[in-house]
């Protein structure tokens, strides 16, 4: 029997020698240039010198190209082949790998001296049509090339591909260059570019044809256009119309196509394909933290009641010290993306170290999208809740009454990140104006301002995240508030060494009680250390009180492991209070911001 054994990729190399090419006194980019012009030469080491030669004219006119296309006009260069010794091929590569190129197979050497390079001189872009210059002030704001930089011929070409281009999304589907030149002065070394470009004229959008769907009506539908019958053409609209259609939730498949080729009279019809998502849906979640242990949360969802669009939600989440079913029910308004009207009604029941709560909710709620992608929502929720602050003697009984109240307000929420799962820079922000009146179908009189903000950006070789809550109520005396609307603090997203909403303001016998006003401040530092694992060190700081002038601040630090684990990130920490020496273990689920 015979056995053959390959060779390992070392000895395959050194049996069949590989001819070399060296490039020197090139800077990086010419060097790689060259190398891509003149390719792998298809010559054996065993080819004669003679059959080498003939290959000269070729090459020295690809290094010219080459060398010119990145402005070096002026360069000159020697080449020759050369048989190659017993020696490393490459210093750097050959102390790397080891390898060498034999004797016996020839090598090409290319010395170049590039020269003082061209440089970008005037540059002239001119719109002809008036009415159109500033469409394009985009493109003319964002040249590729600057006066002064060396030229490159690929950014002119790019230049003007980025003209073409805008005009194209933008429905000047007939535009044309009138003068495009780039004038090089090898006297002065400088390269003039000089174009004109001619829009023509603009074309618009044309009929808009959606597939008819059997679950949802044609008006509802038609609500979803960003656009109307002889708007100007725009890429950006279909855009910003696709992703209204997907954004909605309604949709699995969502095209938008310009038909273009059936273009008349300078309108561009549109068609709209849409297949629907199933329209029931059912899903389940599990999770853990510190504050409120494991939880169980499960939801229903009937995505499309009728032919208008409207929803119905059921949840229902479950932990070791809450429990809150709801339900809602939503109608889309003119902006079916945007605007929208929540009806809801729920249970919650709390029970932390502080206090114990259970709370019936009926509330509806106005939602829309205001100026810069703020989320605002203006809503009247009327609650009625009964609750006791756990070990308090005196006061139990002022606190164990049923409060009814009619809780009106207004909130905006806004967040913007490089990366919805680990950001290195955003930030987010949430702002609340609320209050309740006596005459208003509630039992107290009283207004709150909250807001809290995070902040997350790259600091050294790691993140620096920054977190803060403050908030203030006017009313006569904190025990005449719902503990709903008192603040308590502590635990996994407050002030870390401390149980879940264990601080607050106190009584005279120095029992919880929960206090008017809030301040919370979070600084955080972690690093990537290894995949998706990082180390973080923390400093917390904050507190509730019942006015400014008592204000007593709770202080912990802590360190942490943070792992971005395929559902999202998991944090570890260990944290110490530092007022009272206690040290607790935190666990939580979920974005940075």
């Amino acid at each position: 029997m015979m056995c053959t054994l390959g060779m390992t990729p070392l000895a395959a190399q050194a049996q069949f020698p590989v001819p070399r090419i060296n490039i020197s006194g090139a800077p990086e980019a010419l060097t790689e240039n060259i190398r891509a012009h003149i390719g792998s030469l298809d010559a054996r080491c065993n080819t004669n010198l003679r059959g080498l030669n003939r290959l000269l004219p070729t090459l020295r006119r690809d290094i010219d190209r080459a060398a010119q296309a990145l402005g070096y006009y002026q360069s000159t260069h020697r080449i020759q082949f050369t048989e190659a010794m017993a020696a490393p091929a490459d210093s750097e590569s050959a102390a790397s790998t080891g390898n060498t190129v034999p004797s016996g197979c020839w090598q090409l050497e290319i010395s170049i001296v590039p020269g003082e390079p061209v440089r970008f001189g005037d540059i002239r872009i001119e719109i002809t049509d008036p009415e159109s210059r500033g469409l394009f002030t985009p493109v003319l704001a964002t040249l590729p090339m600057q006066r002064g930089q060396t030229l490159d011929h690929s950014q002119y070409e790019r230049l003007k591909s980025m003209i073409s281009s805008h005009a194209i999304e933008n429905g000047f589907f007939a535009a044309r260059f009138v003068r495009s030149e780039l004038n090089i002065d090898l006297q002065n070394n400088q390269a003039a570019v000089d174009i004109a470009f001619e829009p023509g004229e603009r074309y618009r959008f044309g009929s808009v044809t959606i597939s008819p769907l059997d679950e949802l009506s044609d008006d509802f539908l038609s609500r979803f256009l960003t656009f109307e019958t002889g708007d100007d053409y725009s890429s950006a609209d279909l855009i910003k119309l696709r992703q209204n259609f997907n954004d909605s939730q309604y949709f699995n498949q969502v095209a938008v196509t310009p038909l273009i080729t059936q273009a008349a009279d300078q309108e561009v019809p549109v068609s709209i394909d849409l297949s629907m998502r199933p329209r029931r849906a059912y899903s389940a979640g599990a999770g853990v933290s510190t504050d409120n242990g494991p939880r169980l949360r499960l939801n229903y969802e009937d995505r499309y009641i009728n032919r208008r669009g409207h929803r119905l939600n059921a949840d229902l989440a479950v932990s070791t010290l809450q429990l809150e079913p709801s339900l809602s029910y939503v109608v889309p308004l003119t902006d079916p993306v945007n605007d929208s009207l929540r009806f809801s009604a729920g249970f919650q029941r709390q029970e932390t170290d502080s206090y114990i709560s259970n709370t019936y909710r009926l509330g509806v709620t106005y939602r829309s999208v205001v100026w810069d992608n703020w989320v605002q929502n203006i809503f009247v929720n009327y609650q009625s809740e009964k609750a006791e602050l756990t070990n308090v003697s005196e006061e139990r009984m002022n606190i164990q009454n049923r409060t009814n109240s009619t809780i009106s307000g207004i909130n905006w929420a806004r967040t913007r990140a490089d990366d919805p799962i680990y950001p290195t820079s955003g930030w987010r922000l949430f702002l609340q104006t609320s209050g309740a009146h006596e005459n208003l179908l509630s039992d107290i009189t009283f207004a709150q301002f909250y807001g809290s903000a995070k902040f997350i950006k790259t600091l050294g070789p790691g993140r620096l995240l920054l977190r803060t809550e403050a908030a203030t109520t006017v009313a006569d005396e904190v025990l005449e508030l719902p503990i709903s609307v008192r603040f308590f603090t502590g635990g996994d997203q407050s002030v870390r060494g401390y149980q879940y909403q264990e601080l607050g303001a106190t009584n005279a016998e120095g029992e919880v009680v929960g206090g008017k006003h809030l301040l919370v401040g979070s600084v955080e530092y972690d690093i990537r250390v290894r995949g998706g694992w990082s180390v973080a060190a923390f400093v917390d700081s904050g507190n509730s009180f019942r006015d400014f002038g008592n204000m007593s601040l709770k202080e912990s630090a802590g360190v942490g492991i943070r792992w971005l684990s395929p559902i999202g990130p998991i944090r570890f920490d260990v944290a110490k209070g530092l007022d009272d020496g206690s040290v607790r273990f935190h666990i939580t689920m979920g974005p940075d911001l």
